[in-house]
């Protein structure tokens, strides 16, 4: 039976007994060899910190342990666990060693149990008087048991989206300004009279300007994002088949 150390949130969650109190750090998820099932958690800290053997972790039974609010609520009693033997396991749990933590467990009356169905004696009883009877039937017991279900990580990829971006530009435009003469004024490099009619006169070309947008992309980081994980919780049904005793009246044939 190995241990799983990657199991969280359970990992290194508080670890509460039957009855509310606390046991300690959940340090380790053994697992079972054939059907890879979680069945014991090693404690460390809590109620052992001052125990004899404190550096090797306590072993307690993970069957119907329920996982809310961060604490890993366990199906023993805090003196079961307390009293539980310190076998030093590393990161494997050997048939022997479970074969003592299940006869502890079990003569301290915390055996836990998985989803079954515990069958009662079917055959019924009668008092010395002969007039009642004890009937009997069988019921679910009912629990949970914590199970890695998926793997998530976390991947980055690139998505292209058009962008519109308002820019404002500004360009030159030409304008003609008229400047009056007074009597006498002339212009410069101007000819002795008026130009003749239909004779066109040189003037000097004006370069205008305008900004034309110019776009360029850059990278830079946006957010950091990281993976988390949250508990929900579903409705299940379990169906199955059940025996009842039902009791039957017979009756001697009457003698003539």
């Amino acid at each position: 039976m190995a241990t799983h150390p990657d199991l969280p949130p359970v990992i290194g969650a508080i670890a509460d007994s039957l009855d509310g109190e606390p046991l300690g750090t959940v340090t380790a998820v053994f697992l079972d060899d054939e059907t890879a099932r979680p069945t014991w958690v090693g404690l460390t800290d809590g109620l052992h910190a001052a125990a004899d053997g404190a550096d090797s972790p306590v072993l307690a039974p993970i069957t119907g342990a329920e996982f809310t609010d961060g604490r890993l609520h366990l199906q023993v009693g805090a003196d079961a666990v307390r009293r539980a033997p310190r076998l030093g396991v590393g990161d494997r749990l050997g048939p022997d060693d479970e074969r003592v933590l299940l006869r502890h467990y079990a003569e301290a009356g915390q055996t836990g149990t998985t989803t079954r169905t515990d069958a009662l004696t079917p055959t019924g009883t009668t008092d010395p008087d002969g007039t009642t009877m004890t009937r009997s039937e069988e019921r679910f017991a009912v629990s949970t048991v914590l199970e890695p279900w998926t793997r998530a990580v976390l991947r980055i990829e690139e998505v292209t989206e058009e962008v519109m971006v308002p820019v404002t530009v500004t360009r030159q435009r030409a304008r003609i300004e008229h400047l009056p003469l007074r009597p006498g004024d002339r212009e410069p490099d101007a000819g002795v009279g008026p130009a003749e009619p239909g004779a066109e006169q040189a003037g000097g070309w004006v370069t205008l300007y305008s900004e034309e947008p110019v776009v360029t992309v850059e990278r830079r980081p946006t957010e950091r994002v990281r993976l988390a994980t949250s508990w929900t919780t579903e409705e299940h049904e379990v169906a199955g088949t059940l025996r009842r005793e039902e009791l039957a009246l017979d009756t001697d044939p009457p003698t003539t």
